[in-house]
């Protein structure tokens, strides 16, 4: 999936944060009301997550695919849009309906538990598959329980022809470093300036 976001890839963990803001533990009432207490009341009032729902489209409404470049808003969109067309730790339910249950469930407990965005390397263990669980700590400094989801990712690559073009470039200089002699002196004198 981070072959979606392409040179964009830069933005990923920053696309993370303001799920992990916009989904953490509150900081408190008043000013600092935020994060999940403020999405249980924008859930009770709007029913942004519902079951058969598109989780990319809620991330659309609450503005999470960042404002500071389209190009990579509109590939995080994607990639999030593409999540019903992997597995998910729950046999049968792909990665999309995972998440969206997963939420449903998380608001209507009444005490929904903050939930942390983050993601695996596809070829690990976890696979190519969204992975949600509950753990004591979502951050090892931060001592709150979370519920966990973990996208699946691959690193972009670069075409065959590039990474090889680039590997010669870089070899090239060296090579002719070693090999090039000094240029020879031209018999032609300068002519001085009386």
């Amino acid at each position: 999936m981070g072959r979606i976001m392409k040179e964009d890839d830069i933005f990923i963990s920053g696309l993370f944060d303001l799920m992990n803001l916009r989904f953490g533990p509150s900081q408190g009432p008043g000013e600092a009301f935020g994060g999940i207490e403020e999405m249980g009341v924008l859930q009770k009032e709007f029913q942004i997550f519902q079951r058969g729902r598109s989780f990319r489209d809620c991330v659309a409404v609450l503005n999470l695919g960042g404002f500071w470049n389209a190009r990579a808003r509109n590939r995080w969109l994607k990639l999030i849009g593409d999540l019903d067309k992997y597995d998910s730790d729950e046999p049968g339910v792909n990665g999309n309906d995972r998440i969206m249950n997963m939420m449903v469930e998380n608001f209507e407990s009444g005490r929904p538990l903050p939930v942390l965005f983050q993601a695996h390397d596809s070829r690990s263990e976890e696979g190519r598959r969204v992975v949600v669980r509950d753990s004591r700590t979502g951050f090892f400094y931060m001592e709150q329980p979370y519920i966990i989801v973990s996208l699946p990712m691959l690193p972009k690559t670069a075409p065959r022809m590039t990474q090889q073009a680039s590997k010669t470039a870089r070899k090239t200089p060296a090579k002719t470093a070693k090999t090039s002699k000094a240029a020879p002196k031209t018999a032609k004198k300068t002519p001085r300036r009386r």
